[in-house]
């Protein structure tokens, strides 16, 4: 069975949805919705929880939100809520289309990707000229962070900080505490400092990877890696 590849964008959101028909993209964009305003309201009754650079307590919000999940995600990352956004609604639209009966169900949130599928997908890790090979997964997520490009914050220097989980609100997260951590390392150094990430968090995660100039550091059960070149308008921008 083939997809179909859809864009959409809303406010700060900007996606790329692969789906089989219309009908799951418009389950993706219903569900999209939902979470944004749920957010929404959420940030009117705890304006911290939009800036934070750190965990907070998120009272008063829904048990089993979307703003729950990202709390969630930022405790064990021990970064704000908002680092986890938008891997954090891409997961919550990619289940919403498999709750209805979606066979392909991939949402491209600003380099932070749910994935359902029930064949392999090549996904480009933007901007350096590699792409992972993921195979069929009920649920898997491949979550970016950049300190050189995109409007999300980091405070490091990665080219890419990419973190594969089970959930797209944790990958998020991970790969922003990631990211936070990259300087301007040697190869050793770098190496160092993937391992010990993986290490600390190997109970979140399953894989990560890191690009910094010409150099690569990797670990945990890393996907097939292959040499990529990208057409620039496959990548999802705001």
């Amino acid at each position: 069975m083939s997809f179909k590849r859809f864009r959409f964008s809303y406010k700060e959101t900007a996606v790329t949805i692969l789906a089989e028909d219309e009908s799951f993209f418009e389950t993706a964009v219903k569900a999209i919705l939902r979470a944004r305003n749920e957010i929404e309201v959420y940030v009117k009754l705890n304006p911290y929880f939009l800036i934070s650079y750190e965990p907070i307590g998120c009272r008063n919000c829904r048990i089993g939100g979307i703003v729950e999940e990202m709390c969630k995600a930022a405790r064990l990352a021990n970064v704000g809520p908002m680092a986890s956004v938008a891997g954090a609604i891409a997961q919550f639209a990619v289940d919403k289309m498999v709750e209805s009966g979606a066979k392909i169900a991939v949402i491209d949130n600003g380099g932070d990707i749910a994935i359902h599928s029930d064949r392999e997908l090549r996904i480009g890790i933007y901007p350096s000229k590699i792409a992972l090979l993921i195979p069929p997964s009920d649920r898997i997520a491949v979550c970016t962070s950049s300190g050189k490009i995109g409007p999300s914050v980091s405070f490091g220097l990665a080219d890419s900080a990419t973190v594969i989980a089970e959930n797209a609100a944790i990958a998020d997260a991970f790969a922003t505490a990631l990211g936070n951590q990259i300087r301007d390392f040697g190869k050793e150094e770098l190496e160092n400092c993937v391992a010990e990430f993986y290490s600390k968090n190997r109970n979140y995660i399953k894989a990560l990877l890191v690009v910094k100039d010409d150099l690569i550091a990797f670990a945990g059960k890393v996907p097939e890696i292959l040499p990529a070149e990208f057409d620039e308008g496959l990548i999802t921008r705001i």
